[in-house]
């Protein structure tokens, strides 16, 4: 057994057999038809897989719907609804277009010009990385591709301005890799692949979302998240004696890419014409998918990316995770699930949604929590959006606002090992510091969230979802 399995995951894998046989063995609850309470039972299965880390996340996805169907909870199309969506073929296309913006180099030169910009002390170059955080966050979903190219680019500024590895001053721009690269990108509808999983756990009238339409109820987070993040840690890990970054080195590392290569205008080019038409996607009436598939086909049919980066440079991990979390909203709905929960835990929990603020503050608490526990970003937040979003639904605030509450707060990193992307940064930055050095800022990204939202709810209430 410890060849495949270690302690804790043996340990969670038996606890969550277990806990579905119980359900297969007992009688549903009132008002919950069989076949619900034998789809739940599936469902605290996986969430010990989850928590355990018995299988990987996306292969516990797998069995989890391969289940559902052979027990006959819900017919195959139910199971694996995602596919049929629109969410899932927005979601692959923008992986593309992020390939091939990565492949190519043009992040790495949108990023290198914006530091050229702040070229100067030390506290320019951390405002100059939040600025291009902010300017690459939306142009690619996947936070690792993100945080890779950040990572290095600090470790090399840092010693540029005379401080090594495991200094205060390194601790400061990790920080900053982590937090403008990988911690904001909720706030944009393309920022992160989390924003088409949340989405997608909810009801589909809640689904349909355009780029305008996200950053327009996001804004006051996007300026939280960055005034105080940056604040923090200039106030933290400002170093007492540093050179200043000179022009010339600045303007060395963006030369050294050499000129534009045609790959790189043409992925510009994609992503500019994706932007404009997901802008203006209610006024021409092109959905996004479609625009993401337009995308996508180009990049393909242009030779920017190629067959085997296609099956390589893709993470068809979270892809398969997404669709088949995505399709629990179907789920939950076909086999009366979201009626039941809403209807038995509504009036238990409804403190929680007595009022937005009230919601925003619990929440955020509850899920940070939550994080010394889970290792799963993404299955922490596929349980509570489904658990609880009919409650807030039932309280009359939009499902959405309790999905993009979950899904910001599920990036703080309590712990070393429970969040990727900070050991992504650590090991492309080289282990330029230790995460001790670093762990007070989730505790400033758990302030900025809980800010950034509360100042949302204004725009909420202008908007109706509350």
């Amino acid at each position: 057994m410890s060849r495949y399995f270690n302690k804790k995951q043996a340990v969670f894998g038996i606890l969550g057999i277990i806990a579905m046989v119980v359900f297969f063995l007992t009688d549903a609850p009132e008002g919950l038809p069989p076949e619900g309470w034998h789809s739940l039972g599936i469902f605290v299965m996986a969430v010990f897989f989850w928590i355990g880390g018995t299988l990987p996340d996306f292969v516990t996805c797998l069995f989890m719907q391969m289940m559902l169907v052979i027990t006959k909870c819900v017919p195959l199309a139910t199971a694996y609804s995602a596919w049929s969506g629109g969410v899932i073929w927005i979601v692959i296309p923008v992986f593309v277009i992020g390939a091939a913006l990565s492949k190519t180099g043009f992040l790495r030169r949108v990023v290198l010009k914006i530091m050229s910009w702040f070229s100067g002390s030390w506290s320019k170059q951390i405002l100059a990385l939040f600025v291009a955080g902010n300017v690459v966050n939306p142009l690619v979903p996947s936070q690792t591709a993100k945080v890779s190219i950040a990572a290095p680019l600090c470790s090399t500024y840092n010693r540029e301005l005379g401080f090594e590895d495991g200094s205060k001053s390194a601790a400061g721009f990790f920080a900053t890799a982590w937090l403008a690269f990988g911690g904001n990108g909720g706030v944009w509808l393309t920022g992160t692949t989390m924003t088409f999983t949340m989405t997608g756990l909810l009801a589909a009238q809640y689904q349909n979302w355009t780029f305008m339409q996200w950053i327009g109820n996001a804004w006051p987070l996007l300026i939280a998240l960055f005034v105080i993040c940056c604040g923090a840690i200039i106030l933290f890990y400002k170093p007492k004696d540093a050179k200043p970054i000179s022009k010339e080195f600045s303007k060395a590392q963006y030369e050294a890419l050499g000129p534009m290569s045609k790959e790189e205008k043409i992925s510009a080019a994609v992503l500019v014409l994706c932007i404009i038409l997901w802008i203006l996607e209610k006024t021409i009436g092109i959905a996004a998918a479609s625009t993401a598939q337009l995308g996508m086909v180009a990049l393909l049919a242009l030779k920017i990316l190629d067959r085997n980066d296609f099956r390589n440079k893709i993470a068809w991990e979270s892809v398969v995770f997404i669709a088949a979390s995505t399709s629990l909203a179907s789920v939950f709905s076909k086999t009366g699930i979201s009626d039941w929960v809403g209807a038995t835990f509504t009036g238990m929990l409804s403190p929680l949604f007595v009022n937005p603020a009230v919601m925003v503050v619990a929440t955020c608490i509850i899920i940070y929590l939550f994080r010394f526990v889970f290792v799963s970003q993404t299955a922490l937040m596929t349980i509570f959006v489904v658990a609880c979003a009919p409650m807030a639904e039932a309280a009359g605030i939009n499902p959405w606002c309790f999905g993009f509450i979950v899904m910001n707060v599920v990036n703080c990193f309590p712990t070393k090992y429970t969040n990727a992307t900070v050991l992504t940064a650590l090991a492309a930055s080289g282990n330029m510091c230790e995460f001790k050095q670093v762990s007070k800022m989730s505790h400033v990204y758990l302030l900025a969230c809980i800010v950034g939202i509360l100042c949302c709810i204004p725009i909420w209430m202008l908007h109706g979802l509350c």
